[in-house]
């Protein structure tokens, strides 16, 4: 059957576009997938979508030509909540195996190897979405948060600050890095007007900026707005917990439990690639409840030395202040 002019023009747009659907739990699979849609944006590419799985409608998956899923993993092995409705759709008997016939799609997972069901949500996307005809861009790519060139790896644990709560930290970029390289690649030869300055991905220019995320407002000493006085230890860090993307997903209302850390022990010998921790934290106020799957989000407090530098690198004044919105 012809297509229409109107539904021509669809097709041909649709051929141009890049959909990057993302779940995620705490936040980490929506950072992945926002850098890959600024990688992708950097490139060229005419249009780019990033959007969590719970705002797209599956039925219109065969529409899209190139569709890139970044998943993160929770609990044992399970898939996040915003991932359920979307994987229930892509269940249905009623879907044949040339469903997604022309889609071309690539998948990249976030997970925790020291579990046995690593990256599950991830590996099981990809079987099914090759299994309805799909095309694979490249190879899925599997995050792992024991991977030892994490950038978590520039933060020495020594530094780490006396109070924490409840989140989640992930070494998943040693693995996203050769991934997305290998992944604009294999795109630019399917679609070499994908990604007409594919040259500024690969070699990026750092002259290039994009859109910032946050706006930072400097304040010298003298013209501070009071409620930007924020001294109380516990409110300084609910502002800075405010701007966490994990809240998008994990905000119960409830307040952050404040742990003190009572101690601090490498457990692997030095010289290791590995740097694993054994720590014990303590709140005298309450007891706290634990269930497997919850993890521990942490605020670090910043090396002094690298502080004074970036101030003197800048020009700043430090005893300004700045708000982060």
């Amino acid at each position: 059957m012809a297509l229409s002019a109107a539904e021509s023009e669809v097709e041909a747009g649709d051929s141009g576009r890049l959909l990057v659907l993302y779940a995620s739990q705490t936040g980490n699979a929506m950072d992945a997938a926002e850098r890959l849609g600024r990688e992708a944006e950097r490139g060229g590419c005419p249009a780019v979508e990033v959007l969590s799985m719970e705002s797209f409608e599956p039925s219109c998956l065969p529409r899209e030509r190139f569709v890139v899923f970044v998943v993160s993993t929770t609990g044992q092995g399970d898939p996040p909540d915003s991932m359920k409705s979307f994987w229930k759709y892509l269940l249905q008997k009623n879907l044949s195996r040339q469903w997604l016939e022309g889609v071309h799609y690539a998948v990249f997972g976030l997970g925790d190897s020291g579990y046995q069901k690593y990256n599950f949500p991830a590996k099981k996307l990809d079987q099914r979405i090759f299994g309805l005809g799909a095309e694979r861009i490249v190879e899925k790519g599997l995050g792992d948060d024991q991977h030892p060139s994490g950038y978590e790896n520039e933060i020495s644990m020594t530094t780490l600050p006396h109070y924490i709560y409840l989140s989640q930290l992930c070494k998943y970029e040693g693995a996203l890095d050769p991934w997305l390289l290998s992944l604009w690649k294999s795109l630019n030869e399917i679609n070499p007007s994908l990604l007409p300055r594919i040259s500024n991905i690969t070699n990026p220019n750092m002259n290039i900026l994009g859109d910032p995320k946050v706006q930072v407002t400097y304040y010298s000493s003298s013209e501070v707005p009071e409620d930007c006085k924020i001294l109380d230890p516990k409110k300084l860090i609910k502002s800075a917990r405010s701007m966490s993307p994990a809240l998008k997903f994990h905000d119960d209302g409830e307040e952050p439990n404040m742990l003190q850390m009572v101690t601090n022990l490498r457990l692997t010998k030095d010289g290791s690639d590995r740097d694993v921790r054994h720590f014990e934290l303590e709140d005298s106020s309450s007891a706290i409840s634990y269930k497997i799957g919850d993890a521990l989000e942490v605020l670090p407090s910043q090396n002094p030395s690298a502080v004074d530098a970036f101030i003197k690198r800048c020009n700043l004044d430090p005893d300004c202040y700045i708000t982060v919105c």
